[in-house]
């Protein structure tokens, strides 16, 4: 399974739909600032987020999902990403 690189923006933090697909509720704003694991809720402070099937993930949990991981980045990224995670 390979990743994808998404840069947030500003979005609902979540949508309720009904059975119809009528907008029900809207969630409050996130900024694009404001990113969470999808599995663990953890913050990631990585700007472009790693996403594996639509779903952000953290460094701790993107190895249990996609083991390869660092093999499909750029040594640029890498360096990008310790960066960011040393401002954290």
């Amino acid at each position: 399974m390979t990743f994808t690189l998404w840069r947030p923006t500003e979005r609902p933090s979540y949508v309720v739909y009904d059975w119809d697909g009528n907008i029900k509720e809207v969630g409050p704003t996130l900024s694009a600032d404001e990113v969470y694991c999808d599995l663990c809720n953890a913050e990631v402070p990585l700007n472009p987020a790693p996403m594996v099937g639509g779903n952000v993930l953290c460094l701790e949990c993107l190895p249990k999902i996609e083991p390869k991981w660092e093999s499909q980045i750029t040594p640029l990224l890498k360096l990008i990403w310790q960066t960011q995670m040393a401002s954290e």
